[in-house]
């Protein structure tokens, strides 16, 4: 089967994104101080859980490398391994997907602050998605996803990074919104976040990695600004200290009611981020299927 195109894809139907990968992985017993690790010491574990994501009904993946831009490694001490990680959680999921499913490189926040709040430069921080980006964008994704961000000079920096090494597939950034106040960590509004992504040139926007209904509430309001077609990969509730394990406690039942939501809305990819399970997945897919 030949695949379309990704973004024309996205005009012809809703696609289904996959679920967690650091909570899958702690739940077959991994533990890693970061997540992108798994790719070298336990590629077939990777492997398997996007199989089984695959299994559930999702098509469109993210490479295990949320974690594994330079700073996150050194924190991790692997940073002398960048480009071997990097390559390895892209071709990882590729393996375990195949061409019947759309990958992105997956680019995550650095955990920097930049100046004045912080000591890092925005040339420091470009150039570190820069060197992460010129590893993924070789492997031939089929879009770039820049995801959990809440400071926009970070986005900016990190899309200018990306560009500087050469982009050329469709762009998608999502935001999150972590607060109480419906807003993130640093205090940036779904209205704020949507109109600096439009303006950076994102070809998809939206939100992930909050609580559910907030992370909905958070799309409604991009859906407001821009007509670019919206993304949404909500966490399975709050969690929850269970025997000393955080355990999110949303049901697939209630993430496919979320999934109906978010069509509603506009989304034209849902997935799952913290606590989601390849169950989730599948009861997001099998609810759709009835849309």
């Amino acid at each position: 089967m030949t695949k379309k195109p990704f973004l024309q894809a996205l005009t012809d139907q809703i696609l289904i994104a996959n679920g967690a990968m650091g909570t899958m992985l702690a739940a077959k017993g991994v533990e890693l101080n970061n997540t992108a690790i798994a790719n070298l010491e336990c590629p077939e574990v990777v492997r398997e859980i996007c199989a089984e994501y695959f299994d559930a009904g999702a098509r469109v993946f993210q490479s295990n490398t949320f974690a594994a831009n330079q700073p996150m490694l050194d924190h991790a001490g692997v940073g002398d391994r960048h480009d071997e990680i990097n390559r390895a959680g892209f071709r990882i999921v590729k393996e375990a997907v195949g061409d019947e499913a759309y990958v992105a490189a997956n680019f995550g926040p650095t955990g920097l602050m930049l100046r004045p709040l912080g000591t890092a430069t925005t040339e420091e921080v470009s150039d570190i998605y820069r060197r992460q980006a010129e590893v993924l964008l070789a492997e031939g994704p089929d879009f770039v996803l820049l995801e959990t961000f809440e400071a926009l000079d970070e986005l900016e920096a990190a899309v200018a990074g990306v560009r500087a090494a050469g982009l050329s597939v469709p762009l998608a950034i999502t935001f999150s919104f972590s607060q109480a106040s419906g807003r993130s960590m640093m205090g940036v509004t779904p209205h704020q976040a949507a109109e600096t992504m439009v303006r950076l040139g994102a070809d998809i926007i939206g939100s992930n990695c909050g609580l559910p209904q907030m992370t909905l509430q958070a799309l409604r309001e991009m859906a407001r600004i821009s007509d670019k077609p919206l993304m949404i990969q909500a966490n399975a509730g709050l969690p929850q200290l269970i025997n000393g394990v955080a355990c999110f406690t949303d049901t697939p039942v209630e993430t496919s009611e979320l999934a109906r939501e978010a069509v509603e809305v506009g989304a034209r990819i849902i997935g799952g981020c913290c606590g989601t399970t390849p169950a989730h997945v599948r009861a997001i897919t099998e609810a759709l299927a009835q849309v």
